[in-house]
This record gives C-alpha cells, structure tokens and sequence, in this order.
C-alpha cells in the first residue's frame, strides 16, 4: 500500500472555504501520471497540483495541474496553492522581505515571490495580523505571510466578436447594463482566450444566472475559453472592481477566484483609461460575505501587455491521507 497527503489549500482569502480552492499533493515524485489523474478525478475540485522534484537547476520544485479529467499546462491559483503549501511544510528557505522562487511547468518556469516578515506580532494582533496572516512551518508559527505574487504576461487583445445583445442574453440580464458602461467587449488573451463584458451595477452581476449550457455553446463558436464580467461598482471600498468568472467551455461552471483574469482585466482598465495605476485589488465571487481578493502590482501603463504580479493570501482548510494499492484508490 502506498499512502499519500492531500491538503485543500484556499487561495486569494485567509477564510477557510473561501476564496478559489486547489488541491496539493506537496509529495508526489513517486506518482505515475495515470495515477495523478486518477486522485485528480475523485476530487470535488476544479484542479489539482502534483508537486515533485524539478528536471532542471534552476527550479525549486516541478509542479503538474489535473482538472478532473485532464492535465493542464499551467494554473495561476494552484501553483499559489502549492507554494502556500510548501511553506507550511518548510520547503522553501524564506529570507526576510521577498523571497524569489522559481517553479517548473510544462508552461514554462513561473516565477513566485514571496513576502514574508519573521517573528510574531505581540498582543491581539496575533489573531488578525495587518497586511498579511501568521503562517506556521513545520506546525510551529514562523513570522507573518504578507502575500504570493506570481509573474504573469498578457500578450493581447482583439475587439470581441459578440455584441453586447447576445452576451447579455446568454447571462440573463438587460443588453443596456454593458452598454451604459460606455466600455466595449474584449477578447483579452493570457493564454486563455478570455471575453471581458463590462456590467454597470455589481448587483446585476451578484445576482445574475447565466444559461451556461448555451453560453459555453457560443464559447465554442467563437473560441472563446472564459467570460469575465465586471463592475467598477463595488462592494469593498478599497477595490478597483467587483468580478464573476464562468468557464463552461472548459468543463468549470464558475471559477471562484482568477488570477489570470484580473491580470486580462487590468490591461484592459489602463488601456482604456478606467484607471492610471497598474497597482490595484479586485474583489471576486457570489458570496458578498467572503469575497476572494486578488492583488495586482506592477502593470504598466504605458505597456499593458508588459509582466505584471498577481497573487494574493492562501490558507489550508482540509488535510486528507489517501491510500494508493493494487488499483484501488481511497481517501480518508
């Protein structure tokens, strides 16, 4: 029998069963592909991430992505998730301020920087840390998580060919929400092929109920992988804008929380000058209680499509043990 740990790590959030979830398995060098698959399948997770060791120097760790019935080249938030994870274990010396880490995908080496300050706040600010959450190595509380930002590219962007009529039907709410934004829709590509729809009221979007079966269907049609709906009318004050995230062309009804997206959403708000910074937090989900925050830095104004930072805090809600033997997979 060969037992394995699986930890359900919670991204862009510090609220157990919140934020955008992902599975870890943070030891899985002896793990045949087929058998990654198959943990990644009995999941009740959009993905999950294998952690081994690298097949190049200058990585620290390899790191492979299942959705539950496929592998994926890359995924913002369970690379987070597995970087989260790692450092809880201890597996990632932290310096004092920023911390640089490279990961192995098969979409390349991504590059994660981690903000760490050691040593404990005393008082009551143990339990509600300003700017960052207590983070515990090898069970003992080591210093103060500040964030995890990953390295993100946009590399462009086209006029969508949906109108705004279409779209808005598909979602089921009035045309004339996109169109009072005075914004236009736009295919905005990150390596996905993403349709950012501008919506004028964050209630509109809260409440909305798309036809995703038929709204996966136009997906398909005009290749298109997710659709992003905005508002710059928000929730929490000191967010840039309010997001709902739906994937149907991929098999994921809704994402909780995308890193990548607000990296699309952000080029799309300089180019257009809705804003001027390129450093700015979004605010993703249904649930107006909990709502995944995602950080953006670094965005250039004069270069939209440049590199920015996306990330943001993790915590870990569920540990589980599973037990690999003789074909059989259980999980405890």
């Amino acid at each position: 029998m060969h037992e394995i740990s699986m930890k359900q790590v919670d991204v862009f959030t510090t609220t157990p069963f919140a934020g955008n979830p992902a599975g870890v398995v943070t030891e899985a060098e002896s793990l045949p592909g087929e058998s990654m698959q198959a943990i990644a399948a009995e999941m009740n997770l959009s993905e999950v991430a294998f952690v081994t060791l690298p097949s190049r120097g200058d990585a620290l760790f390899r790191v492979r992505f299942f959705t539950q019935s496929e592998e994926f080249d890359m995924s913002g938030h369970a690379l987070i998730a597995s970087c989260f994870a790692l450092l809880e274990e201890g597996r990632i010396p932290l310096e004092d301020g920023v911390t640089k880490t490279l990961f192995e995908t098969r979409a390349g080496l991504i590059r994660l920087d981690v903000h760490y300050r050691p040593g404990i706040p005393a008082g009551p600010s143990r339990s509600g840390v300003e700017n960052g959450t207590i983070v515990s190595i090898g069970g003992t509380p080591a210093g103060v998580l500040e964030k995890i930002m990953l390295h993100q590219t946009v590399k462009r962007h086209r006029p969508s060919n949906v109108s705004a009529r279409e779209i808005a039907g598909f979602c089921g709410i009035d045309a004339s929400e996109i169109a009072r934004t005075g914004l236009p829709l736009e295919i905005v590509t990150t390596g996905l092929e993403q349709l950012i729809i501008p919506v004028l009221h964050k209630e509109t979007i809260r409440d909305m109920n798309p036809d995703l079966i038929k709204l996966g269907l136009m997906n398909r049609r005009y290749g298109i992988h997710t659709n992003h709906l905005f508002s710059l009318d928000v929730f929490t004050s000191d967010c840039t804008a309010y997001l709902r995230h739906f994937a149907p062309a991929l098999g994921m009804w809704e994402d909780p929380a995308s890193g990548t997206a607000a990296a699309a959403l952000t080029s799309y708000l300089l180019r257009h000058g809705v804003v001027t910074s390129g450093d700015l937090i979004v605010e993703q989900g249904k649930d107006t209680g909990n709502l995944a925050r995602i950080v953006v830095e670094g965005a250039d104004p004069d270069d939209p499509t440049a590199e920015m930072r996306i990330g943001g805090l993790a915590v870990t809600s569920i540990s589980r043990r599973i037990e690999l033997e003789a074909g059989e997979l259980v999980i405890r």
